[in-house]
């Protein structure tokens, strides 16, 4: 396995330097993003080099991997890549995107002015690379997929079990109506009045642009109802509750502190070392596991909520892939079925390996 990566770096290396920094590395976690760049940057003399990345946390391992190889920082900025703004780019003579895919318009705009980049990613759509090309003329230099890693032996295989949730028709806990006229709903029937309400002005946008911002709101509404209904959370409770160590995504602070000790911004102790290091075996998390993190004897991966995004599923599912021997990472997502919960989790997978993929029906709601 280390020959392989060995193999793998050094041609991707070789890749940065025949493109003078231009271009995207797309490999797999666990191949050595950093390493391949850091050999990279020992080519170069003299030049100013920018780093950016979406979380401090990523920049944080860049500095530990550049002591780790004595590498001479003297012309190496690292900045959080929302600070782009904030500095002229054209200033530097290579500028270096890690996790490239999490460019906004607005961020990617700003690297237009740049004259070399190279973009870093463990997981790119189809859609980004088109966005990426289009906008930066950047396309991918070297390409090493997951699936090739676990081929490998370098990342380890996983298996997905689907559990779908019903919207519950008999509770009525969900406040609605006006300010003047409020009543008390059912999941279900709220789901149906915000879906209609979306269909409606959707429609009328079409001819008239103003029904977009209310468009908008009833969809951000549904999208609100979905993330907190009390049938998804029990769901996923039942699943955290049978396995003893495990990784739970959702997409509320809240949410996340009443499934197990949690790491958000809002958090008051750094419980993500404490789960990296076994004093907790639970930890609930919204994005900030997203990239750029390595947790050890990880298994499970528990989504009460999951995105739509492709990128942000693989990252995630990658958390739990860093396993060792022949041992099979389990991840769990919850959802609501025949909702548009059910098409942002099918949005989500379409860059995982269908095969691997499960339904589990209600009477095996648990697989191990």
């Amino acid at each position: 396995m280390q020959s392989i990566r060995n193999r793998i770096q050094k041609e991707a290396t070789q890749a940065i330097i025949q493109n003078k920094f231009n271009g995207i590395i797309y490999v797999s976690p666990r191949v050595g993003k950093s390493k391949i760049v850091v050999d990279a940057i020992k080519k170069l003399k003299s030049k100013k080099i920018l780093i950016t990345a979406p979380y401090n946390t990523i920049l944080d391992s860049w500095t530990t991997e550049f002591e780790k190889w004595d590498v001479d920082v003297t012309n190496i900025t690292l900045i959080n890549q929302r600070s782009l703004s904030k500095i002229n780019v054209e200033e530097y003579h290579y500028i270096i995107c890690d996790e490239i895919h999490t460019l906004s318009e607005a961020q990617t705009e700003i690297l237009k002015d740049a004259s070399h980049i190279l973009g870093l990613t463990g997981s790119l759509s189809k859609d980004s690379m088109r966005y990426l090309n289009q906008e930066l003329n950047l396309k991918p230099i070297y390409t090493f997929s997951v699936e090739e890693a676990i081929e490998a032996g370098i990342v380890a295989d996983y298996v997905v079990y689907l559990i779908p949730v019903t919207l519950d028709n008999k509770d009525k806990y969900i406040e609605a109506g006006t300010a003047k006229q409020k009543f008390m709903t059912t999941e279900y029937a709220n789901y149906q009045y915000l879906t209609s309400q979306f269909d409606k002005f959707k429609r009328l946008s079409w001819n008239n642009k103003k029904f977009d911002a209310v468009k908008m709101q009833f969809a951000s509404k549904r999208a609100s109802m979905l993330y907190n209904a009390k049938s998804k959370i029990a769901a996923a409770k039942k699943v955290i509750e049978k396995h003893e160590r495990c990784l739970i995504f959702t997409a509320r602070t809240e949410i996340a502190d009443s499934f197990a000790k949690s790491y958000h911004s809002k958090s008051t102790e750094d419980t993500l070392e404490q789960f990296k290091n076994g004093k907790i075996d639970k930890l609930a998390v919204c994005e900030m596991t997203n990239m750029g993190i390595t947790i050890p004897n990880l298994k499970i991966g528990i989504f009460h909520q999951m995105k739509s995004s492709e990128e942000s599923a693989i990252q995630k599912v990658m958390r739990m892939c860093n396993l060792e021997g022949d041992d099979i990472a389990e991840i769990y997502i919850t959802y609501f079925a025949n909702t548009v919960d059910e098409e942002w989790i099918k949005k989500a997978i379409q860059g995982l390996n269908p095969e691997k993929i499960q339904i589990l029906g209600s009477e095996n709601l648990i697989k191990s």
